[in-house]
């Protein structure tokens, strides 16, 4: 039987930096050349009085008072999301995620597959977003393209980056993330990750035949929302969104279906339930156990948060 001592207390994430040879600068503060900072997922330690442990293990011990019933109906005991803040200074490759059955097909019978939503945070004038194939591009002159290394710009659709936007992109979407763009990122917790193209970098792996199982040639990343406001919840079967406004208290429930991570995209904020508190400064990040019976999220009139479950 699941443990459910000590599962009903919020816990805070360790960050991790991971280093890329496209990073900018504005997460500097974790280490020189980091691009993406995973501020929750699996592998996330967290400090505790016996010592850190990590979300995954949490997960294993409480089983479904810590991750909730929809995830355990989908993962089993582990922890269920992976959030990132990613800091581009260049291009990210040109890349496609597979889906869950071509996850276990080709990376094992525990991998799951890599669904994503992206919030805009910051992005330079001229800052770009690479959301799919050209529009009108015929399937076979980009499966050709893939296939001989050489796709390109000209094979992909672009849009501006801009602050506010959310999109979804859905595994075997085309896509990647311009230089000049900052942004938060909820997927699944998976980094299984099938590169098109590195636009030229060197000593990087291309992973040719593997894009191709998982590329959807009419798959485009989908627009749920501006201006950080969302025409409801962005919602897919492995992931859902929330970008709740503090300009009111936040109440929240969790009712015991899914672990909450919750992160602070504008302003201080603070995270409130019975016997306990969190302040949350800008991109801290807090993970709020299933079995929760009610908080609530409270901050300036314009502070945003952005919170992740599994629906």
């Amino acid at each position: 039987m699941p443990d459910r001592s000590a599962a009903l207390r919020p816990v805070r994430p360790v960050p991790a930096p991971s280093l890329r040879p496209w990073a900018g600068t504005r997460l500097v503060a974790h280490g020189e050349s980091v691009g993406e900072l995973w501020i929750a997922g699996p592998a996330s330690v967290i400090e505790r009085d016996g010592g850190p442990t990590t979300l995954d293990a949490l997960s294993a011990r409480h089983g479904a008072p810590f991750v909730g019933s929809t995830g355990i109906a989908r993962y089993g005991a582990r922890f269920p999301l992976l959030v990132k803040l990613i800091d581009a200074a260049d291009w990210l490759s040109l890349q496609v995620h597979p889906d869950d059955a071509l996850a276990r097909e080709l990376a094992g019978p525990d991998a799951v597959g890599k669904a994503e939503a992206w919030v805009v945070l910051e992005a330079a004038d001229d800052a770009e977003l690479i959301v799919g194939p050209a529009e009108g591009l015929d399937e076979a002159e980009l499966r050709r393209a893939i296939d001989g290394r050489g796709a390109t710009r000209v094979h992909c659709r672009v849009m501006a980056a801009t602050p506010g936007d959310t999109l979804l992109i859905r595994p075997g979407t085309l896509h990647a993330i311009g230089g000049g763009t900052f942004l938060y990122e909820l997927q699944q917790p998976s980094d299984l990750t099938y590169r098109v193209s590195d636009w030229g970098r060197a000593g990087r792996e291309l992973h040719v035949a593997a894009s191709l199982r998982a590329l959807r040639a009419d798959a485009v990343a989908e627009p749920r929302g501006t201006a950080f406001r969302l025409d409801g919840p962005l919602e897919a079967p492995e992931l859902r969104l929330e970008l709740p406004t503090t300009s009111s208290a936040v109440e929240r429930q969790p009712g015991g279906r899914s672990v909450e991570v919750v992160t602070s995209l504008r302003g201080t904020l603070r995270a409130i339930g019975e016997g306990w508190a969190e302040e949350l400064a800008p991109y801290d990040t807090l993970v709020i156990p299933a079995s929760v019976d009610a908080w609530r999220l409270e901050g300036p009139a314009d502070g945003i948060a952005a919170i992740g479950t599994v629906p």
